[in-house]
């Protein structure tokens, strides 16, 4: 017995890939892997196979004259059980061209842009107040606390105006200086001021409902903000942009009427 026991430690641990027939003959090594997934033919019964041998030596005569029926699909015992489970956040970009990138500065629209600065897909928006860093974290609690509040609205729908595809790193606590940058820790997005956030609409969303549910996802901001109405916001007028070889008009100054003189009185 502790011959088999020895013969059986010895074998394969790699399983065969079943043929395209019904039935297999199994070696040695496939059937101490195909044990528990086959089922031995009902014609030829391992039990009679075990009363008819004598000695231990000649069992592997009477397994290998067994039928089992193909077993379904084998898997090696190599390959993972599971996929890899993805480490990040789900807010995240799927690729990019490099790994690592500068911290960077808040974008300030210096230049009188108001891009991103009204609602523009939703009736009502979330708008942020001051320029911060938000993090991939906070951007998707957030949208999970909009989402559950207006779940309700039947065909309600929510924008998400910004993304995290900043990667930010990190490094250990007294760790010396040098030996590169960090490793990417998590996800963020620069955010300037006066930027939507959020947008929610549809589904005849009434306005109290929306405040409600964007007042409870500002308490997971890290800055102010203040909700926006689409239907009471006022936007400035675009200023044309000069074309390049477009003659330039000459603008003439309104004429200015003339002024009388002051006489100026002398005190003796």
């Amino acid at each position: 017995m502790a011959s088999l026991f020895r013969a059986l430690s010895r074998t394969s641990l790699m399983v065969a890939r079943p043929t395209t027939s019904s039935l297999i003959r199994p070696q040695s090594s496939q059937f101490i892997r195909n044990f528990s997934f086959g089922n031995p033919s009902s014609s030829t019964p391992l039990s009679h196979h075990r009363a008819t041998t004598s000695s231990h030596g000649s069992i592997w005569s009477a397994l290998n004259t067994t039928s089992f029926s193909s077993p379904s699909p084998l898997r090696s015992l190599a390959s993972p059980m599971n996929k890899t489970q993805r480490r990040f956040n789900s807010l995240q970009p799927k690729r990019m061209k490099y790994r690592k990138k500068h911290k960077g500065k808040i974008p300030i629209p210096i230049g009188g842009s108001t891009k991103g600065t009204y609602v523009e897909f939703g009736e009502y928006g979330l708008r942020i107040k001051d320029g911060a860093r938000l993090t991939a974290k906070q951007i998707q609690a957030a949208h999970t606390t909009i989402r559950r509040k207006i779940k309700t609205v039947k065909g309600s729908q929510i924008w998400t105006r910004v993304f995290p595809d900043i990667p930010v790193t990190s490094k250990g606590g007294e760790s010396r200086m040098g030996k590169g940058k960090g490793s990417v820790d998590y996800f963020a997005t620069r955010v300037g001021i006066n930027r939507i956030i959020f947008e929610i609409g549809g589904g005849g969303i009434r306005r109290e409902h929306a405040k409600e549910a964007l007042r409870l996802a500002s308490a997971k901001l890290p800055v102010p903000v203040e909700f926006v109405v689409k239907a009471e916001q006022i936007k400035p007028a675009k200023i044309p942009r000069p074309v390049p070889g477009a003659p330039v008009v000459p603008v003439t100054p309104a004429p200015v009427a003339p002024v009388a003189p002051v006489a100026k009185e002398v005190v003796a």
